[in-house]
C-alpha cells in the first residue's frame, strides 16, 4: 500500500475524462488545396480546402500524400501543403508492458488488464501477497492515476513547463511543481532521457519518461522506488 500511495500522489474528486484517438492534426498552408479520392493527381477531385483549414490526418504515404477526414469520409491531399501541429509528448504508462519496481518497501508490479473504465485504462498493482485495481489516463490538461468510482490524482499537469505548480490532495497539503523537463534518469531497467522531474513540498521527487511513465522516486537523496524491469505482456 505504501508503494501504491507513492504512485498515487495528488488527489482530486473522481470524474469522467475522455481521451482523443491516435491521429495527427494539421492546417492547410496554401491558398487552395485540392482534395482527392485517391493519392494521385489523376484521381477524382472531391473538393477544395482553404488556407488555414484544420484537418485530421490518419496517415501519410511515402509518395507525399496524407489521408485525411473529409466530410466524414477518408480522402487525400498533398502533404507538402499541410502544416502539422506538434503533438504533446505522452507520459502515460504503456499498456502493452508489465512494469516491475523495487523500493524501500519491497517489490511490486504494474500489470495491464486490457480493459477500460470509460476512457481510463485499468491496471493491477500487484505485490507477492496482494493485487489491487487502479486506473490511469491522460488528456490535454494532465496525466492522472486513480481508483474506479473514487478519487483520481494529478501526476503531471499539462502543458508541462518548468515552474508549473498544482495543489496536492486536499487544501493545505502542499503543492507539486515541475522542476525540469530534461533530466536523464538511470535505473536497472535502462537510462531514460528528457524525463520530467516533479517535486512535492513533502520532499518527494518523481521522474517520468516519455511513453513509459514513472521510472523513479527519490527523497532526501535516497531512491524510494525505481523501475527494474519492463517487459512485454
Amino acid at each position: 500500500m505504501i508503494a501504491l500511495t507513492l504512485f498515487l500522489t495528488i488527489l482530486i474528486p473522481f470524474q469522467t475524462v475522455s481521451y482523443a484517438a491516435s491521429t495527427s492534426s494539421a492546417t492547410v498552408n496554401t491558398k487552395a488545396l485540392n482534395v482527392r479520392e485517391k493519392p494521385t493527381t489523376h484521381s477524382k477531385k472531391k473538393g477544395v480546402l482553404k488556407k488555414g483549414t484544420k484537418v485530421t490526418v490518419y496517415s501519410k504515404t511515402k509518395s507525399g500524400w496524407s489521408q485525411i477526414k473529409y466530410k466524414s469520409k477518408k480522402a487525400y491531399v498533398s502533404t507538402k501543403y499541410l502544416k502539422f501541429i506538434t503533438k504533446r509528448a505522452s507520459f502515460l504508462i504503456d499498456k502493452t508492458k508489465v512494469y516491475t519496481y523495487k523500493g524501500t518497501e519491497g517489490s511490486y508490479q504494474l500489470i495491464p488488464t486490457g480493459k477500460k473504465y470509460d476512457s481510463w485504462d485499468i491496471w493491477y498493482h500487484a505485490t507477492s501477497s496482494d493485487k489491487q485495481k487502479f486506473i490511469v489516463g491522460e488528456d490535454s490538461k494532465g496525466l492522472y492515476t486513480g481508483y474506479i468510482d473514487s478519487e483520481y490524482y494529478i501526476d503531471i499537469k499539462y502543458p508541462a513547463k518548468v515552474g508549473l505548480k498544482w495543489d496536492i490532495g486536499y487544501e493545505g497539503e502542499g503543492q507539486a511543481r515541475i522542476t525540469s523537463l530534461k533530466r536523464t534518469v538511470k535505473t536497472p531497467a535502462g537510462t531514460f532521457k528528457n524525463c520530467i522531474e516533479v517535486k512535492e513540498d513533502s520532499g518527494y521527487i518523481y521522474y517520468y519518461a516519455k511513453n513509459i511513465g514513472q521510472v523513479k522516486t527519490v527523497r532526501d537523496g535516497i531512491t524510494v522506488m525505481e523501475l527494474v524491469s519492463l517487459k512485454k505482456k
